[in-house]
């Protein structure tokens, strides 16, 4: 495990959205941070206007003046870097193992799940800020209220995301801990979703014993003696211990009543969401679940939860075009597809376009059955090719493979299939109309047709 009293630490991949957080939050507690990555990002600006040095490039002659090295899941084990460090004997740790050590110093909140997490853990940052808890917050998404995706504060709470992607979930030992889901995803590491649940149901029995567990009791089938930590549920169904009653949907957004199942009473609160879809409403009740246990207002976290405008790239409207509403997205999962078409279908009288890049060949090959249903809510679908995120491409899984799957399976809607992202704003640009929304779905580079299509808007291409 990694020791935070070393000084200097230089972190390799440092411009992706999880190592930029700890940068961040290593800088704030005082250690002396720097880093590389490939190319310049967001990212890398942001941390450059906290002082942070960073190299364009990796090189060996980067690899000076410091204790520790830090590497992302991304980076290749025979990256010059990490040779050059070994070599030079010095201390080489993951991301997770840095997180685990910030996370499991003070009283960690940990949010776990297929989907939702950033959206919970942003939501729940926001909360602790709001109620002057001066948390630390180490998200895998830009908060929009927060400006970055990380923040180092004096307060005994470290609110972080804990992905299940490697199983490096497990080295955390949280006081909190919430599950917000469990479906199959993962599985060239996982090989079988008992393997993936039985991974989370470590993950619960982490938690450290005067702490709680936090679990979507609607979606995460798992037996209670299996479970250590104390268990409070939550969900729409009204046996959970926290649920949403009288929802309602409009304009982008929503209006329900908090109800808390108390043994000796039942509280209600008014409460309202300035973003759309159920699966939000869903990730709410996360949030607000965290701060019943930790004995916080909940009226008044509901009522700062109104001020919550969300995520980059989840339900984000980036602009107009010829009156449709372009929405960028990083759904990618066909439950996060479901769930976002979804919320775009309770705007009644448009037209929903779908554009959706796969993402992962490897991903693509184990859930391809799984589309068939998630995109029903569109009118028409477009489908690119995979983008690969590093991995070698699979004989016969690519965009035209899903696409095939979907008509066999009798999509009935309008369905195209345009490979390459250069030619989907132009169809686009001829075919929108202003009834229309647009929605952008994907974990991959999807986000620059938003950008093409809203240069063509203001005359710039």
């Amino acid at each position: 495990m990694a020791s935070l009293e070393k000084k200097q630490y230089f972190l390799v991949g440092i411009g992706g959205a999880g190592m930029s957080a700890i940068a961040l939050v290593l800088k704030g507690m005082g250690f002396n941070v720097a880093g590389s990555d490939i190319k310049e990002s967001r990212y890398t600006k942001i941390l450059r206007s906290e002082g942070i040095d960073i190299s364009i490039g990796h090189k060996k002659e980067n690899i000076k003046n410091f204790d520790s090295i830090v590497y992302s899941a991304a980076i290749p084990k025979r990256n010059i870097e990490l040779t050059e460090a070994n070599k030079k004997g010095l201390d080489i740790f993951s991301r997770s193992d840095i997180l685990a050590e910030i996370l499991n110093s003070k009283k960690g909140i940990a949010i776990s799940g297929t989907h939702g997490k950033t959206t919970t853990t942003s939501m729940v940052s926001l909360l602790l800020r709001g109620l002057n808890m001066d948390p630390t917050i180490i998200i895998g998404g830009e908060l929009n209220e927060l400006g970055s995706n990380a923040r180092y504060g004096e307060g005994q709470y470290v609110v972080a995301e804990a992905c299940e992607s490697d199983g490096s979930f497990l080295k955390y030992n949280p006081f909190i801990s919430v599950v917000t889901n469990i479906e199959n995803d993962h599985m060239n590491y996982y090989k079988s979703f008992e393997n993936l649940k039985n991974s989370f149901i470590k993950f619960i029995n982490n938690t450290k014993k005067d702490g709680y567990c936090i679990i979507n009791g609607d979606e995460v089938k798992i037996e209670r003696k299996e479970l250590k930590p104390r268990i409070v549920t939550y969900g729409i169904n009204k046996s959970n211990d926290i649920y949403a009653r009288n929802i309602k949907f409009k304009n982008f957004g929503s209006t329900f009543e908090l109800i808390i199942n108390k043994e000796s009473e039942q509280i209600s609160i008014n409460t309202r969401l300035n973003i759309p879809g159920m699966h939000n409403v869903e990730n709410s009740l996360a949030a607000l679940s965290v701060c019943y246990c930790l004995g916080l207002d909940l009226i008044k976290a509901s009522e700062i939860l109104n001020f919550f405008t969300g995520v980059k790239r989840r339900f984000e409207k980036r602009g107009e075009r010829k009156g449709a509403l372009i929405f960028d997205d990083y759904a990618h999962h066909p439950s996060e597809i479901k769930a976002t078409l979804g919320a775009a279908k309770k705007e009644k009288n448009r037209r929903i376009i779908s554009v959706f890049q796969p993402h992962r060949y490897s991903r693509l090959s184990n859930l391809l059955g799984d589309f068939k249903d998630c995109f029903d809510k569109s009118d028409i679908l477009i489908i690119t090719d995979v983008y690969g995120a590093g991995e070698q491409p699979l004989p016969g899984i690519n965009g035209k493979a899903l696409v095939d799957d979907l008509i066999e399976n009798d999509f009935a809607k309008k369905l195209i299939y345009i490979p390459k992202l250069d030619d989907i704003s132009l169809y686009l640009d001829k075919n929108l109309t202003e009834k229309d929304i647009v929605l952008l779905m994907g974990a991959g580079d999807i986000t620059r047709v938003t950008d093409d299509i809203l240069k063509i808007k203001n005359g710039k291409s």
